[in-house]
This record gives C-alpha cells, sequence and structure tokens, in this order.
C-alpha cells in the first residue's frame, strides 16, 4: 500500500496535531473546511494543510481520509465522505479515528462500503501535543497492518489490535471509560469535599496517596469546561458498548449525567468566549468551588448546607 496523500477532518485541535506531523514527515495532508468554523480555519492555517472546496474534491485528491472529529459528527462526516465517493465515482481508504462505540463504527462501515470504499476502525490516545512521540492511532480491519505501515512511514505511532471493525473502538470505549469515570468520580468527591469544607486537604491527600490519578484529574478537569460536551457523548457511547456486552451500566451513566452538568452549567454562551480556556489557567483548589457556584453541586446531586 502506498499513499501520496491523505485528508484529514477535521483540522480542529487534534485533527491539526496529527495533519502536522504527517505533513512535516512528507505526506501531503488535504482538509476541505465546508461549514467550519473561523477556528479550524486558523488552526488549518497554522498547519500549512493544503485545502479543497469541497468533499468530491478531496475524495479525488487523497487516497485516504482520517476522520478526527467529535464524537456526535462521526456518522455525519462518514456519510459525508461516502457521498462524495459515489458522486465522483473514487473509491478511497475511510480511517474512522474517532471516540465512538463499536456499534456506531459498524454502521458508519456499512456507509462507506456500501459506497465503494474501504474502511478501517481506529482511535487516538493521547493529547495533542504527544501525537508526535507517545501519541497512538489504534486500527483494526482487513488492510490495518497496511495502512500502519504507511503512517508509521510518515512519523505517527501506529498500533494494530486485530483484523476486525469495531475493536478499535471497543478498546477506545474502553480506556476512555476509565480516564473520564475516574475524573467523573473525583469531580463528584471535590464537589462534596467542598460543600462539607475539606477541600484543601482531600485534594493534598489525592496527591500524596494517588499521584498518577490527582494528574489524571487535574489536567482533565481543568480542560473540560471546554470539551465538556464531547466528553459526555463518549459516555453515551460507552453506555451502549457495555449493553452491548450483555452487562449493565453503572458507572458510564453515572459519568455521562456529572460531565453533562457540567458542559450545561458552566460556561453560558452569554459570557466570554475567553472564560472557557481561562480554566485551564486555576488551580483545583479555585475551579471547584467555581464550579459549586455555578450550580454544578446541585445538578449533580450534593448536599447543600
Amino acid at each position: 500500500m502506498t499513499w501520496q496523500s491523505v485528508g484529514v477532518m477535521s483540522p480542529g485541535e487534534m485533527g491539526s496535531a496529527v495533519a502536522t506531523v504527517l505533513r512535516t514527515h512528507g505526506l501531503r495532508v488535504v482538509t476541505c473546511l465546508e461549514g467550519r468554523s473561523d477556528r479550524t480555519r486558523q488552526r488549518t492555517e497554522a498547519a500549512q494543510l493544503e485545502v479543497v472546496p469541497t468533499l468530491e474534491q478531496l475524495v479525488t485528491t487523497v487516497e485516504a481520509v482520517l476522520s478526527i472529529v467529535p464524537t456526535v459528527d462521526a456518522p455525519v462526516v462518514g456519510a459525508g465522505i461516502a457521498q462524495a465517493m459515489r458522486q465522483s465515482g473514487t473509491s478511497i481508504t475511510f480511517i474512522e479515528a474517532n471516540a465512538i462505540s463499536p456499534m456506531t463504527s459498524v454502521a458508519i462501515e456499512q456507509t462507506i462500503t456500501q459506497a465503494g470504499g474501504r474502511y478501517l476502525d481506529g482511535c487516538l490516545n493521547g493529547g495533542p501535543a504527544s501525537m508526535g512521540g507517545s501519541g497512538r492511532l489504534y486500527l483494526s480491519g482487513a488492510d490495518a497492518d497496511s495502512a500502519a505501515e504507511v503512517l508509521r512511514r510518515y512519523g505517527l505511532g501506529v498500533e494494530v489490535l486485530g483484523s476486525h471493525p469495531g475493536q478499535a473502538s471497543a478498546f477506545k470505549m474502553a480506556y476512555a471509560g476509565f480516564t473520564k469515570g475516574t475524573t467523573a468520580l473525583l469531580l463528584e468527591l471535590t464537589l462534596m469535599a467542598h460543600a462539607w469544607g475539606c477541600l484543601d486537604v482531600i485534594l493534598d491527600t489525592y496527591a500524596s496517596s494517588y499521584p498518577e490519578a490527582f494528574r489524571l484529574f487535574t489536567t482533565h478537569l481543568t480542560t473540560w469546561p471546554e470539551y465538556a460536551a464531547i466528553r459526555a457523548q463518549e459516555m453515551v457511547e460507552l453506555t451502549s458498548t457495555v449493553e452491548a456486552a450483555q452487562l449493565e451500566p453503572v458507572m458510564a451513566p453515572g459519568a455521562a449525567q456529572i460531565i453533562t452538568a457540567l458542559a450545561q452549567l458552566t460556561w453560558k454562551s452569554q459570557e466570554s468566549p475567553d472564560q472557557a480556556a481561562l480554566a485551564r489557567q486555576l488551580p483545583l483548589r479555585e475551579l471547584i468551588p467555581l464550579l459549586a457556584a455555578k450550580g454544578l453541586r446541585q445538578a449533580t446531586g450534593e448536599p447543600t448546607r
């Protein structure tokens, strides 16, 4: 398998990071910005990506498309690429790299293959800054080994999980459930500690007793005010994945409830668009009382005093 160019949909924070790794290692990277925000356009310019005006032109320009979008947008992107392939009579490889359930992945696979394309199930682990180092793209599917070999040549860390679509998505759900579930649990507990006046002591105790879990909590919570809605949708996908395994989901719906409350109550549209980004700079001792003051304590069922 040889690729001269790939498309990335879309160059948001993670998509532009992956695209930059591929481009700086010599692969032509193309995107389509139809309907995208000014922020995405700015990231595209910063990543020095080639832009085409339509999805139909994109699929006739590249050999493969990487879909790196918010969870809820994944089926829409798959359907758009499938329609573009039909209209152009082109067949490309579609790599689904989002935090979705195996069932959603299989549904997108059917959409792509019915349009004549080839499909790979995938997911990304690691933050945007890690994509040129420790970050990984996990793949599963019939052509996973060949695709992994190509992408590794262009600087991306890739691991193949198996030959069946859905395996990479199941892996992502298991991992996302751990990271988001742990953070949701600690958020609920620290809101409770704040309500009872022992926040500082419990934060110090977490930091000394469980430093890795505390680091995870700190890293995630300070970015969640911006991305809580996306994280909540991941927990909805996880709930479906657990049910498909004939298990009774408990943790995933609870995490979804807490994260949804954060998404709904944190930064209102009438507030400054920069206010959410300020949360990244706040220490937990300031951020948790701020979230409580905005009403998250009541939304998650904490006692009021």
